[in-house]
């Protein structure tokens, strides 16, 4: 399929702008299982995949044909659609379950408040003043959108686990604490790599509840908060997309506790996104946009994140791309 060339800047202006429609379009695939359902039959007519999915809405052709536009789906024969290469990373068990998380409500309204937030120069973030709480106490208080975003968590966290399992020496890890761990999918693929290890999941207790089932025999769940303390004696500290929801104060004290907690020759694992000191539109720069829009913390330069570990008595002995947009960062 031939790229966009945009005739003239209003053309480029509209086609951006269309942005908002593809998202939605991959998100709205996701949600309703399209990838799903072709990816086990192999291909399916309109009618098929209506009943499959549930759909009575003449939009959901529209959509079909919306997703053979982007390239995630092909028809041939004619009302007849299958997946393509690319559309493969819609299915949930890949990246469906994130993208599913970006077009719904609860990722997507605030982002309509976020002008708001930026004239009114209070300190409520966009998500706060859409739904009156911060995301995380928003999540504690339902528990089935709480459901989805670790879900969509754990879809994002599998791209990024392979990369960081090459990239950091796991030999002589004995105890890994994943810090802020989620449900524990990337601590449990640490621990598949590491097969001499032990590990602990540590994150608040409504959040370790629904992870036990999710872990690893070598694997213990622990309930509390990274603001006050970790569990001591790891080897390893992880700490994936944890530091960017937090003010730099906040940042330097999560590690320090983890510094504190390791035992003599510990290491403390970072994976965040590292923006560039130039204005490149990449996923970082998106990604900056999207903590300030949900929970009021940001992406940081590489000097910024050097400036923590230094604050909290560390030094930064490794540093390395993943991918999509993620870095590690290690400091011993």
């Amino acid at each position: 399929m031939a790229a966009f060339e945009p005739q003239d800047d209003s053309e480029w202006l509209l086609y951006e702008l269309g942005g908002l429609h593809r998202s939605q379009v991959l998100s709205t695939l996701a949600a309703l299982g399209v990838a799903d359902c072709l990816h086990a039959a192999g291909s399916l007519t309109l009618g098929e995949l209506q009943q499959q999915v549930g759909s009575r809405q003449q939009g959901f052709e529209s959509l079909l044909r919306a997703g053979c536009g982007l390239g995630v789906l092909c028809e041939d024969p004619p009302d007849t659609f299958r997946l393509t290469v690319r559309g493969e990373w819609l299915r949930r068990e890949r990246l469906g379950a994130f993208a599913a998380f970006l077009g719904s409500s609860t990722n997507w309204d605030p982002w309509s408040r976020f002008r708001s937030a930026l004239r009114d120069g209070d300190d409520r973030t966009a998500f706060e003043r859409t739904f009156g709480r911060r995301i995380y106490d928003h999540l504690a208080a339902h528990g089935d959108l709480a459901a989805e975003y670790d879900t969509a968590i754990d879809a994002f966290t599998r791209c990024e686990a392979a990369a960081l399992c090459a990239r950091i020496e796991l030999e002589t890890a004995r105890l890994v604490v994943d810090v802020g761990g989620g449900r524990g999918a990337l601590l449990a693929e640490l621990l598949a790599a590491a097969p001499h290890a032990r590990g602990v999941l540590y994150d608040l207790p409504h959040v370790v509840e629904a992870a036990r089932s999710h872990l690893p025999a070598r694997a213990d769940a622990v309930a509390g908060s990274f603001l006050d303390g970790v569990p001591a004696n790891g080897d390893l500290y992880l700490l994936k997309h944890v530091l960017h929801n937090w003010p730099d104060d906040v940042a330097v004290r999560i590690l320090r506790h983890c510094r504190e907690a390791r035992v003599a020759d510990g290491r403390v694992v970072v994976v965040d996104a590292m923006l560039w000191p130039d204005n490149r539109p990449d996923l970082a720069r998106m990604l900056d946009l999207e903590m300030r829009v949900l929970c009021g913390g940001r992406e940081r330069r590489r000097s910024e994140l050097r400036r923590l570990f230094t604050a909290a008595g560390l030094e930064l002995v490794q540093v390395e791309e993943l991918v999509a947009g993620s870095w590690l960062f290690v400091g011993a």
